[in-house]
Parts: structure tokens; C-alpha cells; sequence
């Protein structure tokens, strides 16, 4: 082989070692993962969780408000620690109803005016059902 085929088989670093063996800087690799973890902060675990209060106060979530008969849908993002009396009356004067006269159902159970989709458990793209509202029976 000649001396353009051999190939360069000295490694390359770019610290210098001392006769001792430690590094130029004088942290050993040991060193380096003691500092990578104490550099880690403690507290981190804490602010995380007061971010997710945060998060959770101003999440909003899209809910999918559908009549029985499918002919209507109209979709409402909402936060989710909002009432949902107020999404009932902007639906009902969209549609130029009475709160009253609408049944809104989530899930198989009727929602009252102090639920809110936390409360419910809601996801995005839910579906609230609604129902006219009937009286008597037979």
C-alpha cells in the first residue's frame, strides 16, 4: 500500500490528557455524569405542576352541539372550566329558541346550568345532543 491508501488510524480529540490519565480541564468522565445530573434542578417537578394548573384554568376544548334528527351542528370552543349555561343561551339565541325549550345532553345524562366540561369530563369533539323539550306524557 502506498502512503495515500493507508488510512489515519490515530484517534482525534479535542482535549489533551496528562500523564495521569484526567482530562486538560481536570473532570473525568465520571465527573461530567455527576454534573450532568446535579445540574438537573430539584425544583423542576414543582413548576411543571403549577404550569399545568395554569394550562388546565385556560384550556379551552371544541365541543360539537348536534340536533337528534343530525340536521343541525354547530361547533363551540369553550373554555373548560366554563359554565356551560352560557354555551345553552348562545345556541338557543343563534337558533332563536328558549333556553327552556331545549334539552342538552351529554353522554345519555341531561346538563345542567352549573356543569362545565371539566366537570363532565369533555374532550375535544365531543358531542353535545339536543332535544326539544317535552312536558306531560303518556
Amino acid at each position: 500500500m502506498s502512503d495515500e491508501e493507508t488510512p489515519n488510524t490515530e484517534p482525534s480529540t479535542s482535549e489533551t490528557t496528562n500523564e495521569a490519565g484526567s482530562s486538560a480541564t481536570g473532570v473525568t468522565d465520571d465527573d461530567n455524569q455527576c454534573q450532568s445530573t446535579s445540574v438537573a434542578n430539584p425544583n423542576s417537578g414543582a413548576l411543571e405542576v403549577a404550569e399545568d394548573k395554569a394550562a388546565a384554568t385556560d384550556e379551552y376544548i371544541r365541543l360539537r352541539v348536534i340536533t337528534s334528527d343530525m340536521t343541525n351542528e354547530v361547533h363551540f370552543r369553550v373554555k373548560a372550566a366554563t359554565a356551560l349555561v352560557r354555551l345553552k343561551r348562545s345556541y338557543c339565541s343563534k337558533l332563536g329558541f328558549q333556553v327552556d325549550e331545549l334539552r342538552f345532553v351529554f353522554d345519555g345524562h341531561r346538563i345542567t346550568d352549573e356543569d362545565t366540561p371539566k366537570s363532565l369530563g369533555m374532550i375535544n369533539d365531543d358531542v353535545i345532543e339536543i332535544y326539544q323539550e317535552r312536558t306531560g306524557g303518556m
